[in-house]
């Protein structure tokens, strides 16, 4: 009986594998792999916040000075554009990236909490991508054996990940593959080092070094750190996208994190687990004080983040009212707007910054306001944690746009 349950699951898995295949491969046929969409002049002129004849004269694609609607750019213009704009203004922001020289560590933020469908994934690959977008060299970090975030970039975590590109690797190989590991992507400035199933291995490697206590090894919880830092001169910013649970990749990702990010909804259930996680997070953190000392986890900001809100539901607003009396400054002052464009957009495995809107562009419009206002809260504590200024004026606290 047990065999022909098994030989079952096997089929079920094997079908289910096969779907989220085909499904990438139609969507992005004929070359059956992601690729990135040209962008609008508007929405990018938005995010830079600069008139769109300005882009279009830094992209090298003006026509005296008139602003051509239709017109998109490539991820590479908009680099370009970047460029000129920083030399014809002067100002840095169109550049971005970190001063070593100055000081700036690499940023280290992780998406984490102890409810899945909370929005981790979601959110923690709409970061990443708004950060490329913004002109960062970021690295997302897939912790997740299920590889949720693997598969928004295209890969099957199933079949397509294995120790020579995942976390995993780096236990096994150590510092001689460090630096192959990570996965150059379709975003131009992305790199991924994948997650899926593999990283069981990860797990029970790193659960067994815990348990031998041998003091003569590197602890186990300073694996993570040790990989970034043998590859930190490639990443302005490193996204950590990890399990929804206690486990040995999320303590690793928890004391090389400079930045916490805890991703709710707006529900009594999703709540109660968000404080579980914050539970754990102050006793694990009290536990390894006494023991390791100023190794033990510390965050430069730990913020909650409300996903999927829908301004409509009046239970999500009187929730909303009461996180922003009793959280305080621990929760972002903007949620994430749930649009129906992003079901639209997830059926074909696209985030919305990938989708091409048809026939919804004011969903579209709005989708990506919320996520420019979100992102752009989190890029501050980033800033912030670089000792810079914020060259954007902030959306108004309670207001979602």
């Amino acid at each position: 009986m047990g065999s022909e349950a098994t030989a079952g699951y096997w089929r079920i898995s094997d079908a289910l594998r096969h779907a989220q295949r085909t499904a990438i491969e139609v969507e992005n046929a004929p070359d059956k792999r992601k690729r990135l969409r040209s962008f609008t002049i508007p929405e990018i002129a938005e995010l830079l916040d600069v008139q769109r004849w300005e882009l279009l004269a830094a992209c090298g694609q003006s026509d005296q000075g008139r602003f051509q609607p239709r017109m998109l750019v490539s991820f590479l213009d908009i680099k370009a554009a970047r460029r000129a704009l920083a030399k014809s203004r002067d100002d840095l922001r169109f550049l971005p990236q970190r001063d070593p020289e100055k000081g700036e560590a690499i940023a280290i933020v992780a998406f984490a909490n102890f409810k899945g469908g909370s929005g981790k994934t979601t959110s923690a690959v709409h970061f990443a991508q708004h950060l490329a977008l913004s002109g960062y060299r970021v690295l997302i970090v897939d912790l997740d054996s299920q590889g949720s975030a693997t598969a928004l970039f295209g890969l099957d975590p199933g079949q397509e990940v294995t120790a020579a590109n995942s976390f995993a690797g780096w236990l096994e190989g150590g510092n001689a593959r460090s630096s192959s590991l990570a996965l150059k992507t379709y975003w131009p400035s992305i790199d991924l080092l994948a997650g899926g199933p593999v990283l069981q291995q990860a797990e029970f490697a790193l659960a067994e070094r815990a348990g031998a206590q041998d003091g003569s090894k590197i602890p186990h919880w300073a694996e993570l750190a040790r990989y970034l830092a043998s590859v930190q001169e490639h990443y302005d910013v490193v996204v950590l996208d990890t399990r929804p649970d206690v486990n040995m990749l999320m303590v690793n990702a928890l004391h090389t994190a400079t930045g916490v990010v805890v991703p709710t909804q707006a529900t009594m259930v999703d709540l109660s687990s968000t404080g579980e996680f914050f539970g754990f997070l102050a006793g694990y953190i009290e536990q390894m004080i006494p023991l390791v000392g100023p190794a033990a986890p510390e965050f430069g900001f730990s913020k909650v983040l409300v996903t999927r809100f829908l301004p409509a539901e009046r239970s999500q607003v009187a929730l909303w009212d009461l996180m922003k009396a009793r959280f305080g400054e621990a929760l972002l002052p903007q949620p994430m707007l749930h649009t129906a464009v992003m079901g639209t957009a997830g059926v074909g495995k696209e985030t919305i910054y990938e989708y091409e809107p048809a026939n919804d562009r004011k969903a579209y419009d709005r989708a990506v306001s919320s996520l420019l206002s979100v992102n752009r809260l989190i890029e501050a504590e980033i800033l912030r944690f670089w000792g810079r200024t914020i060259p954007w004026t902030e959306a108004p606290e309670g207001e979602p746009v």
